[in-house]
C-alpha cells in the first residue's frame, strides 16, 4: 500500500493474443499465444535478453504451461473446444530450444499414454488432430505443477484435474458442480493441498 512504481519496461512485442503462460525454476517467464499456429516465447523479466521463441513447444492455441523441474517437463494446455493436453521434453532441460512434443491419450481408467506429435510445427495440420487417439479437452485453461502433481481446468466442463507425473494417471478433482463456475487460472501454495482457481465467469470469485 506504500509503494511506488519506480520503472517501467517491455520485456515481449511483435506477439498476438498472449495468454496465461506460466513462470519458470530457471527465472524466465514464458508467455502463451492463443492463436492457430501461436508459439510459447521464453521471455526475460528484467528485459535484459530479448525474449526467444520455442517453436519446438508446438505451434497451437497456448493458454497455459508448467515446469515440473524433477523430471525436467513441460506440460501445456490448449484453449480450444477440441484442445489437446501435452509434455514437452527438452533435449537439453532446460534449454528449451529442441526436444520432444507429445499428446495425452486418457483411458477411461485414468491411464494416460503420451503420443508423439509428428509435426510440432503444424504446417499442414493442427497438432490436436495428427493423433486422432489423443484425448480432447474442453477449453484447457490454467496449469500448475506441485510434488509430483499437475493440476489444469478446462472451461468447456468446467473441471479441474490432477495428472500424477509418477503413476501417470489422471483424475478429476472437482466435477463442474458448486460454488466454483469458470474455472480458469490456478495455483497450489506450496507445502499445502490448497489449490487456487480464479472464475472466469459466474460471479468472478477466487476459490479454493
Amino acid at each position: 500500500a506504500d509503494g511506488e512504481v519506480v520503472a517501467a519496461q517491455r520485456i515481449l512485442e511483435g506477439t498476438a493474443m498472449n495468454c496465461a503462460g506460466g513462470p519458470t525454476p530457471w527465472g524466465a517467464w514464458l508467455s502463451c499465444e492463443e492463436i492457430e499456429g501461436g508459439l510459447v516465447w521464453e521471455c526475460d523479466p528484467s528485459g535484459q535478453d530479448p525474449a526467444e521463441p520455442r517453436p519446438a513447444l508446438g505451434a497451437f492455441p497456448h493458454e497455459a504451461v508448467a515446469v515440473d523441474p524433477d523430471a525436467e517437463q513441460l506440460y501445456l494446455t490448449e484453449d480450444r473446444p477440441d484442445g489437446r493436453f501435452y509434455r514437452f521434453s527438452p533435449d537439453a532441460y532446460p534449454d528449451l530450444a529442441g526436444g520432444t512434443l507429445e499428446v495425452a491419450q486418457v483411458a477411461a481408467s485414468g491411464a494416460v499414454t503420451w503420443l508423439e506429435v509428428p509435426d510440432p510445427s503444424a504446417a499442414e495440420t493442427p497438432t490436436r488432430e495428427q493423433v486422432p487417439d489423443s484425448t480432447a479437452f474442453d477449453g484447457g485453461e490454467g496449469i500448475w505443477y506441485d510434488q509430483g502433481a499437475v493440476f489444469f481446468s478446462s472451461k468447456g466442463d468446467n473441471q479441474v484435474r490432477r495428472y500424477d507425473t509418477e503413476s501417470e494417471s489422471m483424475e478429476v478433482v472437482y466435477e463442474g458442480t458448486g460454488a466454483l463456475e469458470g474455472v480458469d487460472n490456478l495455483t497450489l501454495e506450496p507445502g499445502t493441498e490448497d489449490l487456487f482457481v480464479a472464475e472466469n465467469g459466474g460471479n468472478m470469485e477466487v476459490v479454493v
